[in-house]
C-alpha cells in the first residue's frame, strides 16, 4: 500500500493557494532533466484540467533528448523569450518550484522569482531547501520530484485530474531519475506507483525508447570518443572522464548530448565510482555515479556546491578545468586511504 507521508496542514495550504488563484507559473532548474521536465509537465497539465491558466517556464535550452516530452503543449524557454517570461512571472498569482532546493538553480530568471510577491511553493527530492518557500514539499528520501507530484495529486484528490498524458510524464521522470529503476528506487512504494501510472494505458516501450535509448549521432560519437580518449581508470576501480571545450566544440556538442556518459564506466567489473567533468561557459559541471555503499552525493556538496543521491549526484567547480582536476585527484586520494 502507498502509504501517506505528505503534510496534512502542508497539504491543505498548498490546495487553498491553488484553489483560490488563476495563474500559475510552474518552473524547474537549470539543464533540466527528465524529472523536472516530467514533473513540471505533468503537474502543469493537471491543473490546466482544473481549469487553470498554468505554463511552465523553463531556465535555458532542453535537452534534445526530452524534446518528445513536450509535444503538443506550449511553455516558455527563458534564454529565447526573457520578455515574455517576465512578464509571465511579474503578472503571476503563484510560482511553483519544482525539481530544485534553491531558487538560485533557476539561473538568470532567479532574480524575477525572488522579487515575485506571489507564494512559492517547492515540490522537490533534494537535500537542504532554502527557507525561502511558503510551503514545502521535500522528500530526499524519494526516486523522483515526479513522485512528490503523484504523491501530491494522489492525497490532494486530485488523481481525477490525471490523464494518459501526465501519467506518461511522470513515468519519464520516475524512470529518468532512478536509471529505470537501477538506484534510489530500493524500496516497494515506488512500482507500486509506477503500476498505477501504467494503468493510464501509458506506451512504457515508447517512453523507454525515447528518454534512455535515444540519442543524436553527434552524441554517440562524443561518448565513443569520450570513452577511447578521455577516460582514466584508476586502480581498476575509479573512473574519470573529462571532456575540454575543444572536445565539445570538435563535436558540434548540444544540451543534453553527455547525458548518461557518467553511467557508463560502472558496466566494467570492478568499478565502483565514476566522475565526469565537462568545461562549460560559466563553469565545469561534474557529476558522479557510484554503486553500492559508496556515497556520491556528500562528496559532490563538500567540493562542488551541488548534492543529490547517494549512487547518483552533480555539482558546479567555479574555476579551472585543471583545478577541478586537481581536486579531484585530491578526494580519490581521501577516498582511497579511508578505505
Amino acid at each position: 500500500m502507498i502509504k501517506n507521508i505528505i503534510d496534512p496542514d502542508s497539504l491543505e495550504r498548498f490546495k487553498k493557494l491553488v484553489e483560490g488563484v488563476s495563474r500559475i507559473v510552474i518552473t524547474c532548474h537549470k539543464k533540466p532533466d527528465g524529472d523536472a521536465i516530467g514533473s513540471s509537465l505533468a503537474l502543469c497539465l493537471a491543473l490546466r484540467n482544473m481549469g487553470k491558466n498554468a505554463i511552465v517556464i523553463i531556465p535555458d535550452q532542453l535537452p534534445q533528448s526530452l524534446a518528445f516530452a513536450t509535444e503538443g503543449i506550449d511553455y516558455v524557454t527563458f534564454t529565447f523569450n526573457e520578455k515574455r517570461a517576465g512578464n509571465i512571472i511579474r503578472n503571476t498569482q503563484l510560482i511553483l518550484c519544482l525539481d530544485y532546493n534553491d531558487i538560485d538553480r533557476t539561473d538568470k530568471m532567479s532574480p524575477l522569482l525572488k522579487e515575485s510577491k506571489a507564494a512559492k511553493v517547492l515540490i522537490d527530492h533534494h537535500l537542504n531547501p532554502a527557507p525561502v518557500f511558503d510551503v514545502l514539499f521535500s522528500f530526499p528520501e524519494l526516486s523522483s520530484t515526479c513522485e512528490v507530484v503523484y504523491r501530491i495529486l494522489r492525497e490532494a484528490d486530485w488523481l481525477q485530474y490525471a490523464d494518459k498524458h501526465v501519467a506518461s510524464l511522470l513515468f519519464v521522470g520516475m524512470m529518468t531519475d532512478t536509471g529505470n529503476l537501477a538506484w534510489s528506487s530500493s524500496y516497494p512504494e515506488v512500482y507500486e506507483i509506477m503500476a498505477r501510472l501504467m494503468e493510464y494505458g501509458i506506451d512504457k516501450p515508447y517512453l523507454y525508447k525515447q528518454a534512455m535509448d535515444t540519442v543524436p549521432l553527434n552524441s554517440l560519437k562524443l561518448h565513443s570518443y569520450a570513452l577511447l580518449n578521455k577516460m582514466t581508470v584508476i586502480d581498476d576501480s575509479i573512473a574519470l572522464i573529462v571532456l575540454d571545450k575543444s572536445d565539445l566544440e570538435t563535436f558540434h556538442y548540444k544540451t543534453g548530448d553527455t547525458e548518461r556518459l557518467v553511467n557508463r564506466p560502472l558496466s566494467v567489473k570492478g568499478v565502483y565510482w565514476s566522475t565526469f567533468m565537462r568545461e562549460d561557459p560559466d563553469c565545469i559541471k561534474v557529476s558522479m555515479r557510484s554503486e553500492g555503499d559508496f556515497a556520491v552525493d556528500t562528496l559532490c556538496a563538500t567540493y562542488f556546491g551541488g548534492g543529490g543521491h547517494k549512487n547518483a549526484a552533480a555539482g558546479e567547480f567555479y574555476g579551472s578545468l585543471a583545478e577541478a582536476i586537481e581536486i579531484y585527484y585530491k578526494i580519490v586520494e581521501k577516498v582511497k586511504n579511508e578505505k
